[in-house]
């Protein structure tokens, strides 16, 4: 920007050259000009807020559709986050009794010495169908 004593310069030089009848003539001529440029930079800002609105619009129109597909996707990310601090944990009534490891390993014994007790070696109906 100009300063004040540039300011005064330019006047004083303007008057020297000019002189004092055409001088308020060319003022008043470069206000115009200065109000016409003024004007039209105001259109062309105005015109173009107006497009990039406009632009602003289609692209909210494009993402809302884009918003949607993206919400299932989203919904089951956070449950899956959700369930990753969570153990599973069991919320059923805890058991009284079961077999333990030593019932299991006496059951096979069992099981084991009534085969080898079994003198007949007929062969049963599930082992013929097992054959074939």
């Amino acid at each position: 920007m100009l300063q004040t004593g540039e300011i005064i310069i330019i006047a004083i030089l303007a008057l020297v050259v000019l002189g004092p009848t055409r001088l308020p003539d060319m003022a008043r001529k470069i206000g115009k000009w200065t109000a016409e440029l003024r004007q039209a930079a105001r259109e062309i800002t105005a015109g173009l807020e107006a497009e990039v609105a406009d632009i602003k619009e289609v692209g909210r129109e494009l993402k809302s559709p884009l918003d949607e597909v993206k919400k299932p996707f989203t919904e089951i990310r956070d449950d899956v986050k959700g369930m990753s601090g969570q153990r599973f944990r069991w919320t059923g009534p805890k058991p009284v009794s079961g077999p333990t490891p030593e019932d299991a390993m006496r059951d096979l014994e069992q099981m084991e010495a009534e085969v080898e007790a079994d003198p007949t070696d007929e062969e049963t109906p599930e082992a013929d169908s097992e054959q074939t």
